[in-house]
């Protein structure tokens, strides 16, 4: 079973790299392939963009860059399924469209936006968080609201998130394996049939329809879920 959940110590590597601040200006664009292909955070300590796969496959994620050895990914667009991406493969950030992949002509996925405002600039924060934000610095986009099969230090999946694990390390399709807060506020663990996405039953849950879950929180305290009447039930 893939484990759900990534707590990774970051070994102290040395690394040349353009751009450190973690700021991105708009408009500007990643090739896969290219010299141009990730932006990272201020520490260095993640990158986001294309991670080759082999020759001519690449994947759009965030990754912790410092991990050389292994690639350990930590987000990857769901609505793409994880697909790999051909060489030149782009992606755009614009302030209208936000964030668009391509291949060609083809859009392959779109972040879309949570308000009407332009996308001003972009972060790549030490967190782990991508986060587009308009002019008064608001964010109106972050990679955290969108989690795949990893929940990082500060992140909160709120009521009716999931996370699936993923195939193998090189197949980022969802695998039957989820974890997820349903809208009743129970946290479970549970198994799918794919395609059709059909629940078999729960083999680990926590939580109580009496004082519901509201979100699934993973902080210096640990992961818990964090009640409506302000509780905490560590998974």
């Amino acid at each position: 079973m893939a484990i759900l959940f990534l707590l990774l110590l970051q070994l102290p590597l040395s690394v040349v790299v353009a751009q450190t601040n973690g700021k991105i200006n708009v408009p500007t664009s990643l090739t896969a392939g290219s010299n141009n292909n990730l932006w990272l955070s201020p520490s260095k300590d993640f990158a986001f963009g294309f991670h080759q796969l082999d020759n001519d496959a690449f994947i759009l994620a965030i990754w912790y860059y410092k991990l050389s050895r292994q690639f350990t990914p930590v987000w990857y667009p769901n609505a793409n399924k994880g697909k790999p991406v051909p060489r030149n493969s782009k992606l755009e950030l614009t302030p209208d469209s936000a964030l668009v992949l391509k291949n060609g002509a083809e859009t392959l996925w779109n972040s879309g936006k949570t308000s009407s405002a332009d996308v001003n600039y972009a972060v790549m924060n030490d967190t782990g968080n991508f986060m587009l934000l308009d002019i008064f610095s608001r964010p109106i986009w972050e990679s955290f609201n969108y989690p795949t099969d990893t929940l990082l230090p500060s992140q909160i999946m709120k009521l009716g998130g999931s996370l699936s694990a993923r195939t193998s390390d090189t197949d980022f399709a969802p695998r039957r394996f989820q974890f997820r807060l349903d809208l009743d506020g129970i946290a479970r663990l549970i198994a799918i049939n794919l395609p059709g996405n059909f629940s078999y039953y729960d083999y680990s849950s926590t939580g109580d329809t009496s004082d519901p879950g509201d979100e699934v929180v993973f902080d210096s305290s640990g992961l818990y879920v964090l009640t409506r009447n302000e509780s905490k039930s560590l998974l």
